[in-house]
């Protein structure tokens, strides 16, 4: 994913890794020490997923494009249905 753009990349990983964690997406760290995995990681972004509640946090983007990124998980939500 070299040269790609952070939101191409994240949405990439996201669609490669939805049936996992396809219970929410957030970019803010959780508070209570859920158990996480780092399951991409490269100089501009970060994404981790809690394997036993099923949601992503990812980090590194910026309000708008992680906002585009909602609404794409949301649209995999759709496609999952």
């Amino acid at each position: 994913m070299v040269n790609a753009k952070p939101l191409d990349t994240a949405k990439k990983v996201i669609k490669e890794h939805y049936k996992y964690y396809n219970c929410g997406i957030f970019n803010t760290p959780n508070i209570v020490g859920d158990p996480m995995i780092t399951i991409y990681k490269d100089d501009s972004i970060e994404i981790l997923g809690c394997y036993y509640y099923s949601y992503f946090e990812v980090f590194g983007l910026s309000r708008d494009d992680f906002d585009k990124l909602k609404d794409y998980y949301n649209g995999l939500e759709q496609e999952a249905r």
